[in-house]
Parts: C-alpha cells; sequence; structure tokens
C-alpha cells in the first residue's frame, strides 16, 4: 500500500507543470507592473505569468531585435512574458494614451534576462 500511495504521489508531481521561473523572478516582475500601471494612473486587476512556452528561440531573438533596435548592448538569453487587466484612470482633461475608465485585457508584458542574471522590461502592449 505504500508503494501504491509513493507512486501515486510521484505521479501527481509529474502531471503538474513546474514552472522555471522563480519567485524571485515573478516578485520582480510583478512589482515592475504594478509600478508602471500607477504611473499610468491605472488599477491593476490581474497579473498573470504566461508559461514557460514562451521563453523560446522566436521570442528572445524578438527581444535581441528590439534591444539592438535600441541601442542595447548586452544581449538577452531568456525571456518572461505577463498579461495584466487594468483599469485605466478616468477623464481628468489630460492627454492620456489610454480610453478614459475602460477595462483593458490581457495587455503583454516581456522582460529579458541578461546573462549575468539582470531582467529587464522591454517592451509592453498588445
Amino acid at each position: 500500500m505504500k508503494k501504491f500511495f509513493a507512486t501515486l504521489i510521484v505521479l501527481m508531481m509529474f502531471s503538474f507543470q513546474v514552472e522555471a521561473i522563480s519567485c524571485e523572478d515573478s516578485t520582480f516582475a510583478i512589482e515592475t507592473i504594478n509600478q508602471k500601471l500607477r504611473e499610468w494612473k491605472c488599477t491593476p486587476l490581474r497579473i498573470q505569468y504566461g508559461g514557460d512556452e514562451l521563453n523560446n528561440e522566436e521570442n528572445i531573438k524578438y527581444m535581441n531585435d528590439l534591444a539592438e533596435g535600441n541601442g542595447f548592448e548586452k544581449k538577452f538569453t531568456a525571456c518572461m512574458v505577463f498579461y495584466s487587466d487594468f483599469h485605466s484612470p478616468p477623464d481628468d482633461r489630460k492627454i492620456s494614451a489610454w480610453n478614459y475608465d475602460s477595462d483593458y485585457k490581457n495587455y503583454s508584458w516581456y522582460f529579458g534576462l541578461y546573462e549575468d542574471g539582470e531582467w529587464k522590461l522591454l517592451t509592453w502592449g498588445y
């Protein structure tokens, strides 16, 4: 019976996807996204990690192409993508990039990882 439960636990462990980013990495990303939304006077509603499958050669190349086009010298070796929902501020009679008092869904945030272990928010949007 003990062997059965041990096998069951091992099978259950393999059936759950384990994310490759660390808690520290995701905390940094979430804090960065929240900071940016506060700067825009937006209210965060949801922030979600896009998954390990987005840390792939195609996205890393995309990040490095963007970085090169913006004059960054260091190369990214990995990326993590987050999605957020947020509510834009009410009309304050100032110029805004947002539709006032509106919800935005699945807004993407791309972070690149330098070889030295530093994460950088490189781009965001739809």
